[in-house]
């Protein structure tokens, strides 16, 4: 039973001793890679890694944008210098994980992705459950604000995916503790249903839902 994938789900190897898995952020990827990449259901899996950070690498969005979407979904990542060294950001980390997945993954052809047309009624609605996000808590190691990553939130859904927003809105409802009302739960679950999401997919904000 896979809960997540992609960037989303690479976040979640960052937690709180994640350094049993590697000395430095890479090798975690590098790590993983190597675990899964030895059959075609773990190649999927990493393929799938590999678009979510090709399309951002291909995004107008900032370095700070993208480190903030990172943030909520690694909530254990470094904010400070491992083994002498400061831990890549943005697009400098992004790069390293395609790197470490280019042995795994054949190259795309046609070079950079295409990100296509955003659906309004998706992109809206992805927007509009960013805005009732209500912190409960801070992120561990590097507060930032909750605007921040909302605001990181809808410009990934009007500039890159909605799909993708959505799955680091998730991450962001869960790293901040934001309650989920009824109504809320009931467009979450209508979203997840458009993007072709499982019902596993959810689970991840399931625990803050409201009656």
């Amino acid at each position: 039973m896979q809960l997540d994938f992609g960037l989303t789900a690479l976040g979640e190897k960052f937690h709180m001793e994640w350094r049993y898995d590697g000395p430095n952020p890479r090798d975690v990827v590098r790590h993983w890679g190597e675990f899964v990449g030895h059959d075609e259901a773990g190649r999927e899996d990493l393929r799938r890694l590999d678009e979510d950070v090709r399309l951002l690498l291909a995004s107008p969005l900032s370095d700070d944008e993208i480190h903030a979407l990172w943030r909520v979904a690694a909530m254990f990542y470094p904010a400070y210098p491992v083994n002498g060294q400061e831990p890549p950001r943005g697009r400098v980390w992004l790069a390293e994980i395609e790197a470490e997945l280019r042995p795994f993954v054949e190259e795309q052809a046609g070079g950079t992705p295409v990100t296509g047309v955003i659906p309004d009624a998706e992109r809206s609605a992805v927007i509009a459950l960013a805005g009732r996000l209500t912190p409960r808590a801070e992120l561990p190691l590097e507060p930032l604000p909750a605007s921040t990553v909302i605001a990181a939130v809808e410009r990934c859904a009007t500039l890159v995916s909605a799909a993708l927003a959505f799955r680091f809105l998730l991450r962001a409802y869960s790293a901040y503790n934001s309650p989920v009302p009824a109504t809320s739960w009931a467009a979450f679950e209508e979203l997840n249903s458009s993007f072709g999401y499982g019902e596993f997919m959810l689970a991840t904000i399931e625990y803050l839902r409201e009656e």
